[in-house]
């Protein structure tokens, strides 16, 4: 089922794509946590272990808000940890995120867990306990990422289809059959245990009359820049939301366009984008959308790749100057029209970027990857000095698949890469060839889901969740 391919004219816009031998990566099992041949680590918080070599500054108390500010916390030491069904994990997990109280989220498509600092075991939520998916709220897959946000917070996104003019003259309007399916909840959990669930029902900031984003695609939460900043990648544009800010719209059923009560806690949308068959010169259509890649880089610029292009967003404190990204305000810097970072054929078609890293040295790097054949081609590794690109072809680089799905940048400036089926590639720059890891090194499957990394605590943690189980590295040698 296709997401979102926009082509939409900007009248109707409606909002301004030879292997190593495997590396062997943890050290002999020393505890086995799921049952399982091949499993490194305990599952098991180890509050009482010494992680040797490590301590944490002097008088310097827990602050999440701190690049290692949370010191070891309540996980295992040993570099590498898998979760599986031992600890509760009844489905393959595809998201894993941490919250500033140290609660380690995961999702399947079919449920949210949660293991509290600890806890061995997950606890599993549903729509039972009031999460909104299932018919009336999602599609299937329905439940597509998990991230971790404040204290005892976290959000989790949701799959609709995404519609287009070409399907019926009222897509993405109020009166579209899906407007309001799809989307996000914010979690909070209870001192019992149980959830408090908000909906984030959104739409678009600027006129109450569109309803554009759907699915959730990617997510990422600012536990250090800007505190409490979260970002949201969807079928069509990125979303800034203040969760803290956030009260129900009060006056839906009296004056259901007006949006004034969601523009203090949301400003939804912005999207750099390219034009079909050439240059954007006001007379052809635009396209844009599938914004998988999300990361915010050192410099705190805001980097997100979509279908067809990509681009980078400065902060503005105030909302409603942060989605106006155009000049004077808030402009791209940069947005990439040609080359919209690989080279298509022609302008307008798809690249299909899938994730974005930001290396310590500035560098920005995109991969391209897809998991729906519809998309087209792919079209390797890309990375952005500041004035040009570089490509990689990824098997090159000692991988056995070219489409590449995740990538996450390590602090010591390695990039960490995910595949739909051959498991990790570690690679750092400027050297020939990475090392791969694989179901012999310890990963509990090969195909790997949506990667994140938990710098709240040191060492960081890599979560990695596959179709066999969730890795969580403290540490990737």
């Amino acid at each position: 089922m296709r997401l979102l391919v926009a082509f939409l004219l900007l009248t109707l816009a409606g909002c301004r794509k030879g292997m190593e031998a495997p590396v062997v990566v943890p050290p002999p099992p020393t505890s086995i946590a799921d049952g399982g041949a091949g499993v490194v680590g305990s599952a098991t918080p180890d509050a009482g272990a010494v992680d040797a070599g490590h301590t944490d500054p002097p008088d310097a108390g827990p602050d999440p808000h701190r690049i290692g500010g949370l010191g070891r916390g309540p996980f295992s030491a040993d570099p590498l940890v898998i979760y599986g069904s031992g600890q509760g994990l009844l489905e393959p997990p595809i998201s894993a995120s941490v919250d500033e109280a140290e609660n380690l989220w995961v999702v399947s498509h079919d449920a949210l867990y949660l293991m509290a600092p600890g806890a061995q075991l997950f606890r599993r939520y549903t729509a039972q306990d009031g999460l909104h998916y299932g018919p009336g709220y999602t599609e299937s897959p329905n439940i597509t990422l998990v991230e971790g946000g404040a204290k005892g917070e976290c959000f989790v996104g949701y799959f609709a289809r995404d519609t287009n003019s070409g399907m019926f003259k009222d897509a993405h309007m109020w009166t579209d059959p899906w407007a309001h399916l799809g989307k996000m909840d914010q979690v909070l959990l209870q001192p019992d245990g149980s959830l408090k669930v908000n909906r984030y029902d959104l739409r678009n900031s600027n006129d109450g009359h569109y309803y554009e984003t759907r699915t959730i695609m990617s997510m990422v939460y600012d536990h250090f820049q800007h505190p409490g900043n979260l970002y949201v990648g969807s079928n069509h544009g990125v979303t800034r939301i203040i969760p803290a800010k956030y009260y129900p719209p009060p006056h839906l059923d009296t004056d259901p366009f007006d949006t004034w009560d969601e523009r203090q806690w949301y400003a939804d949308h912005v999207h750099p984008w390219v034009c079909m068959g050439g240059p954007c010169d006001g007379n052809r259509g635009v396209s844009f959308g599938d914004w998988f890649g999300l990361t915010l880089a050192p410099d705190g610029r805001l980097w997100m790749g979509g279908l067809t292009t990509a681009g980078a967003l400065k902060f503005k404190e105030k909302l409603s100057d942060w989605v106006q990204s155009w000049e004077p305000v808030n402009p791209f810097a940069p947005a990439f029209e040609w080359p919209p970072v690989y080279l298509p054929p022609q302008e307008g078609e798809a690249v299909n970027i899938r994730g974005v890293a930001v290396t310590p040295d500035g560098m920005a790097w995109f991969v391209s990857g897809e998991v729906e054949s519809w998309r087209g081609r792919t079209y390797g590794i890309a990375a952005w000095d500041g004035r040009r690109f570089t490509y990689f072809d990824p098997t090159a680089l000692g991988a056995i698949e070219y489409n590449i799905l995740e990538v996450q940048a390590l602090a010591d400036g390695r990039l960490v890469f995910g595949f739909p089926g051959s498991g990790l590639l570690i690679w750092e720059p400027g050297e020939p060839k990475g090392r791969r890891i694989t179901h012999g090194d310890g990963l509990p499957g090969e195909q790997i889901g949506r990667m994140s990394q938990d710098h709240m605590h040191d060492p960081p943690l890599l979560l990695v969740p596959t179709d066999g189980g969730l890795a969580v590295f403290r540490s990737i040698p």
